[in-house]
């Protein structure tokens, strides 16, 4: 602990963001990291992967969507979750995707399904991850089941979705920015609420009730969405935290996994066999 304390005086006298803090101390003897490996032909078919060395045979690997408004964000910014669940025994591959303006709905979704495809021809059940606009995206490789159509295969070709302080039900579009990127025509597809029904692989979906960035009604109604349809979907309402809250617990240090439960929640729910596939 005095040597983590000692690099992030360090770094916060180099001007360093807090995420590079984060990261800068998130390495793990037990987890082995490699970077800038390629899904697909394109500049932003990339992604790092954490490949934990206590790995059990069954353990799924966790193909995590970074959020950023669908405008910005980059896989560069989670080695604390990778090394993070790669120590719990979990293999981590971190995506990243086209964002807009460069490219506009579906396209970044589509990025992620030509990824999705990449691991599932591995060895491993594939489960489904992302924060934020991530989470979206993910939920719709996950509830709309044209996207692995695409690419050869099925949604429940996954073993489960984990969809933390995602959007899933947020039109009308209130900004600008929003409306370039979900051009009207695609609107009601862009809304992961709109394909409840049907088989989909069991959900876990986190929110925390202090987000003012995706209010947590997006998870409550997406909950009662697919349980209503019969869809296997847990549900967790964190008191007091926010939207970078909820995600940044998922570091490997107690400081900051005291400030939400997501870790142990979706850890818990990994190892007690939650992603069991569509039934």
């Amino acid at each position: 602990m005095r040597r983590i304390a000692s690099l992030f005086v360090a770094l916060f006298a180099t001007g360093c963001s807090p995420v590079t803090i984060l990261n800068s101390v998130s390495g793990s003897d037990m987890v082995r990291e490699q970077r800038d490996l390629s899904y697909g032909p394109l500049e932003r078919h990339a992604y790092d992967l954490y490949e934990p060395a206590n790995a059990g045979a069954d353990a799924p690997l966790i193909l995590f969507v970074h959020g950023g408004s669908w405008m910005e964000g980059s896989k560069d910014i989670y080695r604390f979750l990778g090394t993070a669940l790669g120590d719990a025994g979990y293999p981590v591959a971190v995506v990243n995707y086209r964002l807009s303006p460069g490219t506009v709905f579906p396209g970044f979704v589509e990025d992620a399904a030509l990824a999705a495809d990449h691991f599932l021809k591995g060895d491993r059940p594939v489960v489904l991850m992302g924060h934020s606009a991530g989470a979206h995206i993910a939920a719709l490789l996950a509830y709309d089941p044209r996207y692995m159509q695409a690419v050869g295969r099925s949604n429940c070709d996954f073993a489960g979705f984990v969809g933390i302080s995602g959007p899933y039900d947020f039109l009308p579009l209130t900004q600008e920015t929003h409306r370039v990127t979900f051009p009207e025509a695609t609107r009601d597809d862009s809304q992961p609420i709109n394909f409840a029904q049907g088989p989909k692989p069991p959900s876990l979906l986190l929110h925390g009730l202090a987000d003012t960035t995706v209010h947590a009604e997006d998870t409550e109604l997406m909950s009662a969405a697919l349980r209503a349809a019969g869809n296997p979907v847990e549900e967790r309402l964190y008191e007091g935290v926010g939207h970078i809250d909820i995600i940044s617990a998922m570091s490997r240090y107690g400081y900051l996994r005291r400030g939400a439960p997501t870790f142990t929640d979706i850890t818990t729910w990994l190892d007690e066999g939650g992603a069991s596939g569509c039934k």
